[in-house]
Order: C-alpha cells, then sequence, then structure tokens
C-alpha cells in the first residue's frame, strides 16, 4: 500500500497544479457563468434596446447587447479568478495586484476569442447568448491554463540563475 501512495504522491507533485487548476478553474468558470447568467437577465433588456438607436454605433451595442454583458462579467471576474488560481491553483508569492495585471493580460485574448466565439455562435449558429457563451468556455479554458503556468504566477529566475530542471539534467547527465 505505501507504494502506491507513493505513486500518487509522486503523481501528485508532478500534475497536483493541473488538478488544482482543474477544482478551481471549474469554480472560477461557474462563478463566471452565473455572473453572465445575471448580468444577461439584468443589463441585457436595457442593453437590447439600444438597437433602435438612429445612431449606428449604439445600435451595434444593442444588436450585440450579449457581447457587452460578456465584457462587464470580464472585467469583474478577472481578478476573483486571479486570486483564486494564486491562492489555490498555484500557490504562488508574489504581489496580487502584479499578479491581477498580469491575469488581465493573460484573459484579454482568451476574452478577445470568447467574444468572437459566442459572438458567431449567436449570430451565425443562431444559439442563445446563453448557450453560446457555455461553448465559449471550453475553447478559452486551455488558452487561459498555459497563460496562467508560464505566465502569470511563473516567478523570474534572477540574472544567472539556472532553473532546477535544467540543474537537476545537468548533474544527471554527469553520474552517468
Amino acid at each position: 500500500m505505501s507504494e502506491s501512495k507513493s505513486t500518487l504522491a509522486r503523481a501528485y507533485d508532478t500534475h497536483g497544479d493541473k488538478l488544482r487548476f482543474l477544482v478551481v478553474g471549474a469554480c472560477n468558470t461557474a462563478i463566471s457563468y452565473v455572473l453572465f447568467l445575471v448580468l444577461l437577465a439584468l443589463a441585457g433588456p436595457p442593453l437590447r434596446s439600444l438597437s433602435s438607436s438612429p445612431h449606428e454605433l449604439i445600435a451595434v451595442v444593442g444588436h450585440n447587447y450579449f457581447v457587452v454583458v460578456q465584457w462587464i462579467g470580464w472585467v469583474l471576474m478577472v481578478p476573483v479568478s486571479t486570486l483564486t488560481m494564486k491562492r489555490f491553483a498555484f500557490r504562488s508569492a508574489g504581489d496580487w495586484r502584479r499578479q491581477v495585471a498580469r491575469g488581465y493580460l493573460i484573459y484579454l485574448p482568451a476574452q478577445g476569442l470568447a467574444s468572437l466565439l459566442l459572438w458567431l455562435t449567436v449570430r451565425v449558429v443562431g444559439l442563445s447568448p446563453a448557450l453560446g457563451q457555455l461553448v465559449t468556455i471550453a475553447f478559452t479554458t486551455v488558452f487561459s491554463y498555459l497563460g496562467h503556468k508560464y505566465f502569470t504566477f511563473r516567478l523570474p529566475l534572477e540574472v544567472g540563475e539556472v532553473p532546477e530542471r535544467e540543474l537537476m539534467e545537468t548533474s544527471g547527465a554527469g553520474e552517468r
């Protein structure tokens, strides 16, 4: 039994951040989706009414109210998502304000992609905004994991510092 426990411990050491990311990410995604639905119910009708505006830009906002709602939710959720990832998924040290700012940078391309996907699923495919948002979640989850792992919560190396993995590979090669 201790060997299987040892195997599980090694697997968690190797892949624990992925497991924690999935759990925290699932919670953040659920909160974000519920926020989207609430904002869609509250802000959707007033925004949608703008579609009859004589001003073209305001009418475009009204026709695409669901994308505007998505962006409002995004602005509200980035700090929440980043801080929960910092604390629970990656257990990262460092200044939370800087990491939230990095989080916005990481989430921005994903949000741009999500907005395009949401627009396509609603306007081209014909899904409701609620279903379209679910489709976008699937596509952007992988993107955000990679961005957080390799940018947001990566601690910078000091000048001349050798990353631990390279150090282990070097020492292992010398022992042969």
